[in-house]
């Protein structure tokens, strides 16, 4: 089946046919909609890769943008072009993202990008798209689309999703990650990070213009000061963990078991044993999806499916609905503890096991601000820390105002002004290229 999809693929590229992706393109893009939306603005957005996005997508949309979806399966589906992509072809995956000039690879990329030229400018034209967004610099999904864009005179903006570098090996892999970017070039017109962390990074490594690299804080994060501004949430609702990996933190190849299996174990095992001790207390889990069969089946094992007390929340509910709602949190390594820590929650932070191996030590998240948290030594004391702070969630104002400085140097500003900046990019660069741009009003 996958060889009669890549030769009608290829065939219709060969050929220039575009009706065969055109139609399911246009009757597939869906427009994201939302209640009480500003008045529309002139501008429309085209989201590749559309569900990482989180949110962001519905807040543009608020304020005025015209956003509609990518039909993901209808994006990737060109892959086929690429003669063995879909056979595992390591050849191909290694040098995916920068091929030599004699390669098929590049001969196939020169193939699909002159039939995506075709194929863009007459949907964008049909939907009158002044602009698109990915998600992520290094989505292989979004080379082709975004190159091909520019080059017909259609910005393409990056909001990069991956922005937490809060140990010594993220600040090395997030270095490691620019330094590729230099060598395989950026064709899009604007990079947006969160964080002035990541943009300084990228402006040294990256070879990137600087006037290129943004760091503009969290679209996202922007509705969520909003409420804790209005004090508009009750923390009545139990005690959460944010689950994580044994490899959380730990980005590529290392020695066997080296990761934070001992702690992993520890940390759910206590948990679960609480909701056991502790019937009248709610107890909720949120995954985040990256790594959950491995949690899971320990879960399974320990018996928490069975606990009515217990509840697990899958990779796609609202985190900071259960942040608000908890009085007491837990987790490791995620920017979630930071939303948690703005909110005034208690924050227990799992500190034994491999967090105290000197071997780790380039691996602990927060490790410079751990005066965040309440520490627990041990499995003991963390169990006794939920149960205290379930009761006694009071913390100092000092300790707050730090909680803040970190928020605003990892996540975004507690001015809640994201999205207008978000704005006022994608508005520049429209204004900059002379596609579809003539309904555009001024802000």
């Amino acid at each position: 089946m996958k060889k009669l999809l890549s030769y009608i693929v290829n065939f219709i590229i060969d050929n220039n046919i575009l009706w065969p992706f055109y139609y399911p393109i246009i009757f597939l893009m869906k427009e994201v909609r939302v209640n009480n939306a500003s008045q529309g603005n002139g501008v429309t957005i085209l989201a590749l890769n559309p569900y990482r996005f989180r949110g962001d997508l519905e807040d543009l949309a608020q304020a005025g943008f015209k956003v509609l979806k990518m039909p993901y399966k209808w994006q990737t589906r060109v892959f086929y072009a690429y003669k063995g992509y879909n056979y595992k072809d390591k050849d191909l995956k290694d040098h995916f993202k920068n091929p030599p000039a004699n390669s098929k690879i590049h001969k196939d990329r020169v193939r699909l990008r002159g039939y995506l030229s075709n194929l863009l400018e007459a949907i964008f034209l049909k939907k009158e798209i002044n602009c698109i967004i990915g998600a992520n610099i290094f989505y292989n999904q979004d080379f082709d689309w975004a190159a091909v864009a520019v080059d017909i005179g259609c910005p393409y903006i990056v909001f990069h999703r991956e922005n937490l570098v809060v140990n010594k090996h993220m600040h090395m892999v997030t270095k490691k990650y620019a330094e590729l970017l230099n060598e395989i070039g950026f064709c899009g017109t604007s990079i947006v990070f969160h964080n002035n962390i990541m943009k300084n990074i990228y402006d040294k490594y990256s070879g990137v213009n600087p006037s290129k690299i943004h760091a503009l804080g969290s679209i996202r994060m922007d509705r969520y000061i909003h409420i804790l501004k209005n004090n508009k949430f009750k923390s009545n609702n139990g005690i959460l963990l944010f689950t994580f990996p044994p490899s959380s933190a730990i980005i590529g190849k290392h020695e066997d078991n080296f990761g934070w299996y001992e702690l992993h174990n520890e940390v759910h095992t206590a948990f679960v044993e609480l909701a056991i001790e502790n019937p009248k207390i709610n107890f909720i889990i949120k995954n985040k999806g990256v790594g959950w069969e491995e949690t899971e089946a320990l879960l399974i094992k320990l018996g928490a499916l069975d606990l009515d007390n217990l509840i697990i929340h899958g990779e796609f509910y609202d985190a900071q609905k259960l942040i608000l709602e908890s009085n007491v949190v837990t987790g490791f390594c995620s920017t979630a503890l930071l939303e948690s820590a703005i909110a005034g929650k208690p924050i227990i932070y799992p500190f034994f096991n491999e967090a105290q191996n000197g071997l780790y030590s380039d691996y602990l998240c927060f490790s410079d601000a751990l005066n965040m948290f309440d520490l627990a030594t041990n499995k003991s004391q963390f169990k006794d820390l939920l149960i205290e702070r379930f009761r006694v969630s009071e913390i100092s104002k000092k300790v707050m105002k730090y909680r803040e400085l970190q928020f605003e140097k990892h996540v975004s500003s507690l001015s809640s002004n994201a999205l207008q900046k978000y704005s006022d990019l994608i508005f520049s660069e429209v204004k900059r290229h002379n596609i579809n741009n003539k309904n555009i009003q001024t802000m």
